[in-house]
């Protein structure tokens, strides 16, 4: 019996030493939160650029009236060009009716009367035309004048309109944009931290992805798309915490715990 005993004593198998898991390098600690950092800072600068669709829609809103207005006040321009050229022919014609109207009375035959008479006539209905222009000219001004004003009480009322939107918005970008200088300077105090050579690897590849950048290996794969890492690869990230670009997606791979 103590045989018995003593054989299944002998057969309990002891429990594995559970394995203790390496420590993450301490620099790529450092970058990990350089690179949080980073994505906060993205953050703030996506939340920005996402106000400009709402601001360009209110300036589009303002910009249609607004440009009827340019076009109104273009359009008084030229008419007022118009209307100092018709202005100078009606002085024109005026003097030359003048002139025929002294040339008239200063007449002393039949004959010299006849061509008097015919040429005053003729100057008489230039000034009308001349005139009847200038008149039609100035009638294009008056309308235009009435409606540009109609036109910037249009723009003066989208304007007033959108003023409480325009005012939070910009109150919305002042505030994102101190939130930026805060997490820039965050992210240059953390950058610190980081060897200069890893650091550059790092920014280089985040850069053009403007995203997480930097991710653990999963067992013997890349866990941003399961990409298989070389196990010399895999060895040497475990025991220097250096960066190894990933094959298949592009990303930095480290070796977690």
């Amino acid at each position: 019996m103590m045989a018995t005993r003593s054989r299944t004593a002998a057969a309990v198998i002891e429990p594995p030493t559970p394995r203790v898991p390496a420590l993450m390098h301490p620099d790529v600690q450092s970058l990990l939160a350089v690179q949080a950092d980073d994505l906060e800072v993205y953050n703030l600068e996506d939340r920005l650029t996402s106000l400009a669709p709402r601001l360009a829609a209110l300036e589009k809103e303002r910009g249609k009236v607004a440009s009827q207005l340019d076009k109104a006040r273009a359009s008084i321009a030229a008419e007022e060009v118009r209307q100092r050229e018709a202005a100078a022919h009606v002085e024109t014609n005026r003097a030359l009716v003048e002139r025929s109207q002294r040339a008239y009375e200063s007449v002393t035959s039949p004959k010299e009367a006849t061509a008097a008479v015919s040429q005053l006539e003729q100057t008489k209905r230039m000034m009308d035309d001349a005139e009847r222009d200038a008149a039609q000219v100035q009638g294009r001004i008056n309308e235009l004048r009435h409606h540009v004003a109609d036109l910037e009480k249009g723009v003066a009322d989208v304007e007033e309109r959108q003023a409480s939107t325009r005012a939070e918005l910009e109150t919305e970008r002042a505030a994102i944009d101190k939130e930026i200088v805060v997490a820039q300077a965050k992210r240059d105090n953390t950058a610190k931290a980081v060897p200069a050579a890893m650091l550059y690897k790092y920014d280089r590849v985040r850069v053009r992805k403007r995203a997480e950048t930097v991710f653990p290996l999963r067992d013997k794969s890349c866990s941003a798309c399961d990409t298989a890492i070389p196990t010399q690869r895999r060895a040497a990230m475990a025991a220097t915490g250096s960066l190894e670009m990933c094959e298949g997606c592009g990303v930095l791979l480290y070796a977690g715990e």
